[in-house]
């Protein structure tokens, strides 16, 4: 957010800047288009009144005080020259004097992007008919002043305007885009029931209806995935009595059933067996996917559950090899051992059936950062790097690119895709993240991150 905030920001910097630019520029042209004789020599007809005037009742003494008197006018000097072309005044400029001593008339020179900006001449008399000529200077106003300092100040004092305003212009155009994006990350977390700011919603421009039309979503979102989540358990729930059914009338037609028949009884068994299982983690999924009440957690010791999980697992494969190693064994969380084991259990399963004749399963538990940290890793073919996301979402499998150890190709059990699901969405339960990479060594490395007790929510 922070790039749209400085564009839209350096976007009113430099349409003000600009804006000033073009406005100074058409000031100075204005200001040359208009110094005509008219405009520019009106003003010069009281100075000429004035030093004749003064001229007559007070000589040259006070002529001369009077023509000092200019400079506390910093735009305006006046000069008087005596019938011998001699100056009243010590300094006078080259082009003040050439501008006097021009035979060619009384016209004003105009010389409006120099520094002298018009000069006026005209005759006076003094009591006695003397002639003298009065020269009038008006000064150009970037004479005037200290050109590099009133541009410097002057755009300090713009950038300063226009910061303040653009910094609150671009805050309030912003603002609502921060708080949007802060639902839409709460969103795609997996929160679907987000609430939209209401000083977004009450907006009447696009941030509002983009606002109001994402709230909308998530509101259907939520609704559709809450009613595929109640069918999915619905189904699961119903389908196991039909399966209880078929238990009782499977045993029923062992009574009666010859030799011959008892291996595709038994096929009927096995494939049972395995829709039960499935239904089982169909509900478990359903049952995660469901925010359920975590008062009753309790600290669990992760080296104890992870024990009984290998014991389990060296009983079930026999001839499997199942390492465990801790730098930690009183590495603690906070949750529930039943669902932390099946989490765990999901992981080693999966392993061990993938890992290849004659090598193990590596179990390290360790803590860092206030973390625990389990890395369960096998030493099969390992995953392509392209799958390995894909192999948290349920139903998704890799038979292609992982192969099966001998024991579970004799099994026939090709299993659901929903182990790793299961283990993913426990964790996340939990607070906690699962991540798969490919290990340097060969095989696919799960890791599993939990806070510790000390650092839980």
């Amino acid at each position: 957010m922070q790039g749209i905030f400085l564009r839209i920001y350096a976007a009113f910097l430099i349409t003000s800047l600009v804006a000033a630019l073009v406005t100074l520029t058409l000031a100075v042209y204005y200001r040359q288009w208009s110094n005509d004789s008219t405009n520019l020599i009106a003003p010069t007809g009281g100075y000429i009144s004035a030093a004749e005037l003064i001229l007559q009742r007070g000589g040259e003494p006070l002529l001369l005080e009077w023509l000092l008197t200019f400079s506390r006018h910093p735009s305006v000097n006046a000069y008087v020259f005596d019938h011998q072309g001699i100056s009243l005044l010590a300094d006078v400029p080259a082009d003040v004097r050439t501008y006097a001593f021009a035979a060619d008339s009384y016209q004003a020179r105009i010389n409006p992007l120099g520094q002298t900006e018009i000069l006026v001449k005209a005759p006076i008399q003094d009591r006695d008919g003397n002639v003298y000529l009065l020269v009038v200077e008006f000064l150009h106003p970037l004479a005037v002043f200290n050109l590099p300092a009133y541009i410097g100040w002057g755009l300090v004092a713009s950038l300063l305007l226009f910061g303040v305003l653009g910094f609150i212009l671009s805050r309030y155009l912003t603002r609502p885009l921060l708080s949007l994006r802060q639902s839409i990350r709460s969103f795609a977390s997996g929160r679907l029931a987000v609430a939209v700011a209401d000083d977004v919603l009450l907006r009447k421009d696009e941030v509002g209806d983009l606002g109001r039309e994402f709230a909308q979503m998530a509101e259907r979102l939520q609704k559709l995935l809450d009613g595929q989540q109640q069918l999915m358990r619905d189904v699961s729930h119903e389908l196991r009595s039909p399966l209880a059914r078929i238990a009782v009338a499977l045993e029923l037609a062992r009574l009666d059933a010859v030799v011959e028949q008892g291996e595709h009884l038994d096929r009927i068994e096995l494939e049972t067996s395995r829709l039960d299982e499935l239904i089982g983690d169909l509900l478990s999924m359903a049952r995660l996917e469901a925010e359920e009440a975590r008062q009753q957690w309790q600290p669990v010791n992760c080296l104890g559950v992870i024990e009984q999980v290998v014991a389990d697992a060296r009983f079930e494969h026999a001839d499997g090899d199942v390492r465990l190693t801790a730098d930690d064994p009183h590495c603690q969380v906070l949750g529930d051992a039943r669902l932390l084991a099946s989490a765990v259990e999901n992981i080693v399963r999966n392993a061990l059936l993938h890992t290849r004749a004659g090598t193990g399963v590596d179990i390290h538990l360790r803590r860092t950062n206030g973390e625990c940290q389990l890395i369960i890793r096998d030493h099969g073919p390992g995953v392509p790097e392209h799958m390995l996301e894909d192999l948290l979402k349920p139903f998704v499998r890799s038979e292609q690119a992982r192969e099966r150890s001998l024991a579970s190709l004799q099994q026939g059990h090709r299993g659901f895709g929903l182990g790793l699901a299961i283990a993913e969405r426990i964790v996340h339960h939990h607070h906690g993240r699962l991540t798969l990479a490919n290990h340097t060594g060969g095989g696919l490395q799960v890791t599993l991150v939990l806070p510790c007790v000390a650092d839980a929510n």
